[in-house]
């Protein structure tokens, strides 16, 4: 994006990047189970409010997908600290207060998807980890169930 085209100052994304990784040290497990409960329909919102094929949005659906789906998984083993690091970025996404209200079309996700990068950039290895477990175990899954 060019900086001219970006709502967000370095100035907020310093801010944003400070406020996930505080809030990560702050997460209990109920707020998983908030994630959990509200996020479906977040995503529900997120799409009937903006055209689900522009590519920033296609983009950060795939990204809390991905960090949705590595969270609920209990077979994956994951460290409690990166996983205080998704559940951050997930109630960051649904809280409707933040940085760029998410009323305002587009630009409201902005900041959402800002901080979802940041998580995945963060969470980068564990992230690569979890693709790789995912396409073992699917891979053992389909080959067992001939």
């Amino acid at each position: 994006m060019n900086p001219k085209e970006n709502p967000i100052s370095d100035a907020q994304q310093a801010r944003l990047e400070q406020d996930l990784f505080d809030r990560a040290k702050n997460v209990k497990r109920e707020d998983e189970k908030v994630v959990v409960e509200e996020l479906p329909d977040k995503m529900a919102q997120v799409l009937n409010s903006v055209n689900e094929r522009l590519p920033v949005v296609k983009s950060m659906i795939g990204k809390v997908k991905t960090l949705y789906a590595m969270m609920r998984d209990k077979e994956f083993a994951m460290a409690w600290s990166s996983k205080t690091m998704v559940i951050a970025g997930l109630l960051y996404f649904i809280s409707p207060v933040d940085l760029l209200p998410d009323f305002i079309p587009i630009l409201g996700y902005v900041d959402d998807a800002f901080v979802i990068s940041l998580v995945m950039n963060a969470l980068g290895s564990e992230i690569e980890r979890y693709q790789e477990y995912i396409a073992t175990t699917r891979g053992l899954k389909s080959v067992s169930g001939q």
